[in-house]
């Protein structure tokens, strides 16, 4: 935000809505699941077929070491901080049905044992691994026990045969003398996250060919809305202004493949608001993991990266807006993700 030119200080007053889950990482269509040659009218594939022999695999990039407890660690220096990603398998978990529920357990017992500051109830996403497989995950910034540092650690269920495989990463940085660190800590997570993404190319699961999303999750009213207040006050008069901005989107998905939206926003200083609406309908169809609402007025294209459950049982959609090619990155996420929740 820009400093305004009159002797002002501003107060945030109230941050409202749905902020969407951190994730990192910076991906092209291909990494994303996408196949070439795809064509968005061919009907998905109902049933998928055999993937990875035996289920699993994880081939870590060159350059990581592993270590003798089977973990695999990658530091490197940049700019004089010391970054690094560390990657670990955990016991294999039967059957492949409440992926979910199966992830949110996990990432409570061990993740919340290990570290501080790990909430319950994490918001569960979805992504396909390097072959095409399913693979359910999340992610947040978390802080040591012994010695209070950040770090970010991320944990993948993947669809291998008849159980999920748990796989966790976790960031680091750590910066000379301390100073500072758990703020730098927080703009290295893009940057480390690269490396984690290398390492999810060597990740390969069974069954390959599942949509991500069914047709029965889209189908339904979802809810995406936002509300951010500032007040700016003169250091010398006291007077007081206050700017707003707040937004609503809906979508009506019919089971017929039809959607009705509805959008409603305002920005401005509060009491002369500028006010905007926009409405259109058409047809919606996923492929793979692509939403495309095909409308009158126009077509969108979203990357569906999950169809959780909020903990109060109602169904979600997980969207990111394509903003030439997608990315998945904390800032990425951050800014274009929006997660719709079920109004019925």
């Amino acid at each position: 935000m820009a400093r305004p030119k009159s002797p002002f200080v501003w107060i945030l007053l109230a941050v409202g809505g749905v902020c969407a889950f951190c994730c990192t990482g910076t991906l092209g269509l291909m990494a994303l699941g996408l196949f070439a040659g795809e064509d968005s009218a061919t009907p998905r594939a109902r049933a998928g077929r055999p993937g990875e022999p035996g289920g699993f695999a994880f081939d870590a990039p060159q350059g990581w070491k592993t270590q003798a407890d089977g973990r695999f660690i990658l530091e490197w220096d940049q700019r004089g901080d010391t970054l690094g990603v560390e990657a670990l398998r955990l016991p294999s978990l039967p059957g492949l049905d409440d992926a979910e529920g199966k992830l949110a357990r996990l990432w409570q017992e061990r993740v919340g044992a290990d570290w501080n500051d790990v909430k319950p109830n994490p918001l569960v996403m979805r992504r396909f691994v390097a072959n095409g497989a399913r693979a359910f995950f999340t992610a947040a910034v978390v802080r040591a026990k012994n010695n209070d540092r950040s770090f970010r650690v991320s944990l993948y269920l993947v669809e291998a045969g008849d159980r999920l495989e748990p796989l966790v990463f976790i960031q680091s940085f750590m910066t000379p003398g301390g100073l500072g660190e758990a703020m730098s800590a927080s703009f290295s997570w893009n940057t480390s996250y690269v490396r984690v993404e290398e390492a999810l190319k060597g990740v390969r699961g069974s069954p390959v060919g599942l949509p991500l999303v069914d047709d029965a999750e889209v189908v339904g009213h979802f809810v995406h809305g936002s509300s951010t207040a500032a007040q700016w006050v003169n250091a010398y008069t006291g007077g007081t202004t206050m700017t707003a901005v707040s937004y609503s989107s809906e979508y009506t998905f019919g089971a017929n493949h039809s959607f009705q939206y509805k959008y409603a926003g305002a920005s401005g200083q509060v009491g002369a608001m500028t006010f905007g609406s926009e409405n259109d309908q058409g047809t919606w169809s996923v492929n793979h993991d692509v939403l495309t609402v095909t409308g009158a007025k126009r077509t969108r294209r979203f990357l569906l990266i999950g169809a959780a459950r909020t903990p109060e049982g109602r169904r979600t959609l997980y969207l990111l807006r394509d903003q030439q090619g997608w990315s998945l990155s904390p800032g990425a996420i951050g800014q274009d993700g929006e997660l719709y929740v079920a109004a019925d």
